[in-house]
């Protein structure tokens, strides 16, 4: 009696299971793009993507646009997906951003408001509908890092707000997000326009 084999498909960021599917037509596509297969790909600019669903991708492009990165840069520092916790972070983006800002003062930007503002620049163009302070604390854990002074560090963000349970980017200070969101990426420090400054 002759055995057939299944084949199963798994996505990990470093030893976190991020996606795994047996659906032959996925994992053929994706087989077919190892090999070198290029008609495989709608996109051969964008090869990161190519094995999501589409309106995935479309939320993925959009993310890239407003922080100003390239989908490969985006996917390779937080691999965001539409299941929780939603964001991977990669632990050599974030050792790089760490290293491009203090830890105290003006410019400092803790483990958890970090967190918090790529999950929430990401959950808005995926349509989640609410994130909470616990799954920032989620995507911490994920590359096993913590914040033990993250209620006081999310209070004193401007571009964070909290209510309701919940957490959501303040619209007055979004470029300041942003512009965290694009160091991140591009494994820099944050440039943000002191647009509020000017303001005053």
């Amino acid at each position: 009696m002759a055995l057939r084999a299944q084949l199963k498909l798994i996505l990990m960021a470093d030893e976190v299971v991020i996606a795994e599917t047996d659906d032959p037509q996925v994992w053929q596509a994706a087989f077919q793009a190892i090999q070198g297969d290029a008609s495989t790909l709608s996109r051969k600019d964008e090869p990161e993507i190519e094995w999501v669903p589409e309106e995935e991708r479309v939320a993925i492009r959009a993310f890239a646009k407003e922080i100003r990165v390239e989908v490969a840069d985006l996917m390779s520092a937080c691999h965001p997906r539409p299941i929780p916790p939603y964001i991977f972070l990669s632990k050599h983006h974030w050792e790089a951003f760490k290293r491009n800002t203090p830890e105290r003062g003006r410019n400092a930007v803790s483990n958890a408001v970090l967190a918090l503002t790529l999950l929430l620049l990401w959950a808005e163009k995926a349509r989640i509908e609410r994130i909470t302070v616990r799954d920032g604390y989620a995507v911490l854990r994920a590359i096993s890092a913590r914040d033990e002074h993250a209620s006081r560090a999310i209070e004193n963000c401007p571009w964070l707000q909290t209510g309701m349970g919940r957490v959501q980017i303040n619209p007055e200070y979004i470029s300041k997000a942003t512009a965290v969101g694009r160091a991140f990426c591009l494994k820099q420090a944050p440039v943000t326009d002191e647009t509020d400054e000017e303001s005053e």
